[in-house]
């Protein structure tokens, strides 16, 4: 009997100590209260100060989990600075490797995958995410052949065109066949027969247009006439088209801006904009694991943190592939030039989680403080706080400070040239008109004096006159 107490007191005190240690440390590993968390500096999860602490959506669930459970938690950042991925040779690298070696208890940041969770254990889902690509936002670039139409419509350019034609027409008759323009080409010039041709009324016009001088300019009343109202119309298209020019160069589009992008598929069969994403993470392992993105995966970027991808992306020609929560930070940060686009959600679905060791006691109460932080709302508070709340730039949908607010910008309009097109073209009938006015006067001022009936007159005077025939 008596070696039966002493087994069962034995069993006893191993109990007790087992559970000690378990309350002491909860990962077994450690003597003391303290939980090495390793975790990767990205923006809006996780922010290194200049003093050394740390600040972002997940310190702040490091807090909530310390009051909740009364463990001490102190982040570790792994040395390779990956998230874990399998090497070639089959070994483990960054935090899940970490995990697998037991030099930290948990991880955060990591997307829950199959190879992962063959080798560590994951946490109820923390936030649900999906794959974005940050592009920079294009400027007021005109695509396809649309410039010629971005600050006129085709009407104006038509209607311009018209009254270039117009002026030309009326010009040529003008020289044709008023008599004071004859005259005045003959006189100053002396070649009215080359200056009286049709395309020469075109160049007049045309210098007239362009503010260039000519070798000529009208002397005849209804020359000057038409000439006067073709400067006016042409001052006014100016005055008309500087301004819708700068408005279009100066006030954003009302509508979004166009992308040369919009789903990865666009993404792997464009040629200028190259992809990037996170080097052995599960971005490129996703890429790497679908044919359709074979093409895409051969041509990546991979970039080593979320700042490189970000420059990247800033710098142009580049689509930083990242999940929604960091491409929704960086959009929404100063200077307000990068954009998220989305392909399909289901497809590019994430779950991130906590990872932990394999069969970690860790496991049954972090999850409870999970479900316990989302019921009570508090985890999607601090997902709001640092995702959503902390933008830097308008969204889409805030209407606009009065500051802030431009005019419309919208190009040149047929009805905005309306009343000077008409006026020229009323001018033009007016210069035809004033036209046949000197058609007539001239005709009457140099009609030749009448014959005088009567006796002949003498031989001298016939003869004189024959003379003057002759001559």
């Amino acid at each position: 009997m008596a070696w039966a107490v002493v087994v069962l007191v034995g069993t006893l005190l191993g109990v007790t100590c087992t559970v000690s240690a378990q309350v002491t440390n909860v990962t077994g590993d450690i003597g003391s209260r303290t939980v090495i968390v390793g975790a990767l500096e990205y923006q809006g999860f996780l922010h290194k100060r200049e003093d050394g602490t740390y600040e972002g959506f997940h310190m702040d669930f490091l807090t909530e989990l310390e009051q909740m459970l009364g463990i001490d938690f102190v982040i570790q950042e792994p040395a390779d600075g990956n998230y874990g991925y399998l090497s070639e040779d089959g070994i483990w690298a960054g935090m899940v490797g970490e995990l697998i070696n037991r030099e930290i208890d948990m991880a955060l940041g990591l997307t829950i995958t199959y190879m992962r969770e063959r080798v560590i254990d994951f946490s109820t889902v923390l936030t649900d995410e999906h794959l974005e690509m940050l592009i920079k936002k294009p400027g007021r670039q005109i695509v396809r052949r649309e410039w010629w139409y971005a600050v006129m419509t085709l009407p104006v350019w038509l209607m311009i065109m018209a009254s270039f034609l117009l002026v030309g027409i009326v010009m040529f008759v003008i020289i044709r066949v008023s008599p004071y323009e004859n005259r005045a080409y003959s006189a100053e010039v002396g070649e009215a027969s080359r200056l009286s041709t049709f395309g020469h009324s075109l160049w007049l016009c045309f210098s007239a247009m362009s503010w260039q001088g000519v070798d000529y300019s009208p002397r005849s009343l209804s020359g000057r006439f038409l000439y006067v109202f073709w400067f006016g119309f042409i001052v006014w298209t100016l005055i008309l088209c500087t301004g819708a020019t700068v408005g279009f160069l100066t006030v954003p589009a009302a509508g979004p801006p166009m992308v040369p992008v919009q789903t990865f598929q666009d993404l792997a069969a464009n040629d200028v904009i190259r992809p990037a994403y996170f080097a052995g993470g599960a971005t490129e392992a996703y890429f790497k694991a679908y044919p359709s993105y074979q093409r895409l995966s051969q041509r990546a970027i991979l970039v080593r943190s979320t700042e490189e991808g970000v420059w990247r992306a800033r710098e142009g020609g580049v689509a930083f592939i990242a999940d929604s929560a960091t491409t929704r930070f960086f959009s929404n940060r100063r200077p307000c030039d990068l954009m998220a686009i989305s392909d399909d959600i289901s497809l590019t679905a994430r779950h991130l989680a906590v990872g932990l060791q394999a069969n970690s006691p860790l496991r049954e109460v972090i999850n409870s403080a999970i479900l316990q932080l989302r019921e009570d709302g508090r985890l999607y508070l601090l997902y709001k706080k640092w995702m959503i709340d902390s933008g830097e730039c308008p969204q889409p949908g805030s209407p606009p400070t009065p500051s802030a607010r431009p005019a419309p910008s919208k190009p040149l309009d047929h009805w905005d040239i309306m009343p000077i097109f008409i006026e020229l073209v009323v001018a033009a009938i007016l210069a035809l008109c004033i036209m046949g006015i000197e058609v007539k006067w001239d005709q009457r001022t140099s009609k030749p004096p009448q014959k005088k009936t009567g006796a002949a007159p003498s031989g001298h005077s016939a003869g004189q006159r024959d003379d003057d025939t002759n001559v």
